[in-house]
């Protein structure tokens, strides 16, 4: 491991602390959140607001958006035209924006209905969720991580970061989760141990509300064993009904040789480096510049912080919970509510500067 590699969770801990998640003040007509970028900022990426109306009347009237000093957007104001109960996406252009080393960005959208002098304001703290065009070595030294662009968030006062890459033959992702002990353990024991689950899916797709709902993502699960050995395991691919992914099963039968994966401890910091040849995401994305689609990430710290979803840090709505959205497994310790759903978008660019 190389000091640069370590330094991102280091360096945006403490601004991620100062930032509380609001998603709606009791009594607003609307919920607004806002969405990762999927390319840097001086690329003139799209600012999207998901604007969903709580009420079962008629929403009409515009909604704007503010960045950090410098930054424009265009158009500066959008309508808005939302029946009950609907969610709209409405998208901005990012037509000055400027990067920063820690990739955190405050961003306040306000919501102005038509005829009224209130609004509804929420402020959020967002990142660039893209993967550079590059392939590095999985052989457990991140030197080569450092044109990644790392998203970090914190829960309980420990930092999670996730890197990505692409390129024509795989994508590659690497997750470094700060924790004080490390569980390794045997996959077939069914002991609590330290864990990440991957979902990739297409854009737009959401999980189905029933058993017997298809499945529309491929979710890996990332481990150490108690030698230390790297395993990972497919846990849902696309069309297996999800009644399939809540069911007992015993990981060895799911074990999946077809992805590189080496997982270190250093200090205080576990990494998850791997690599997922495209020919195995095939349904959900395709390697090309500009790609659009959903990348998850669930880490598993069962003697710590217990479950950290990126969705919860990326902002999803508290009703977008689903006990179908990631699947269950020997080992794993799932809190008293379910995750988020699997849905937080990712993209694919050239690079990140």
């Amino acid at each position: 491991m190389t000091q640069s590699s370590a330094r991102p969770l280091a360096a945006v801990l403490a601004w991620l602390m100062t930032w509380p998640v609001a998603i709606a003040a009791a009594g607003d007509p609307v919920a607004m959140r806002i969405e990762s970028l999927l390319v840097a900022p001086a690329h003139t990426p799209s600012a999207v607001v998901a604007v969903k109306n709580l009420t079962a009347t008629g929403f009409r009237g515009s909604i704007s958006l503010e960045g950090p000093e410098g930054w424009s957007f265009e158009p500066a104001e959008q309508p808005i035209n939302l029946p009950g109960e609907e969610t709209h996406r409405v998208r901005f252009l990012v037509r000055r924006g400027m990067a920063n080393e820690e990739n955190v960005y405050v961003l306040t959208a306000t919501a102005t209905a038509t005829g009224s002098s209130s609004t509804v304001v929420r402020q959020q703290q967002i990142a660039v969720a893209s993967a550079p065009y590059f392939r590095p070595a999985i052989d457990g030294d991140t030197a080569d991580w450092k044109d990644a662009i790392p998203v970090t968030w914190s829960t309980g006062g420990m930092a999670t970061s996730v890197s990505t890459f692409w390129n024509r033959k795989s994508f590659s992702i690497l997750v470094a989760v700060e924790e004080k002990d490390w569980i390794a353990g045997s996959p077939g024991g069914g002991a609590p141990m330290d864990a990440v689950q991957i979902a990739v899916s297409p854009r737009g797709s959401i999980t189905g509300s029933s058993a017997e709902a298809p499945s529309t993502r491929l979710e890996l699960l990332l481990m150490a064993d108690d030698t230390r050995r790297g395993r990972c395991f497919l846990l849902a691919k696309p069309g297996m009904k999800l009644a399939e992914t809540q069911a007992d099963r015993e990981l060895e039968a799911l074990a999946c040789q077809d992805v590189e994966l080496v997982v270190t401890r250093d200090g205080s910091i576990t990494r998850y480096e791997c690599a997922i040849p495209f020919q195995l995401l095939r349904e959900q994305i395709r390697p090309s510049e500009g790609r659009e689609f959903q990348l998850s990430v669930l880490v598993h710290d069962p003697d710590g912080t217990g479950i950290r979803d990126w969705g919860e840090a990326a902002g999803l709505w508290p009703w977008q919970r689903n006990r179908l959205a990631w699947s269950r497994w020997p080992g794993a310790q799932w809190g008293p509510e379910p995750p988020l759903d699997c849905t937080t978008p990712w993209g694919m660019c050239s690079s990140k500067y």
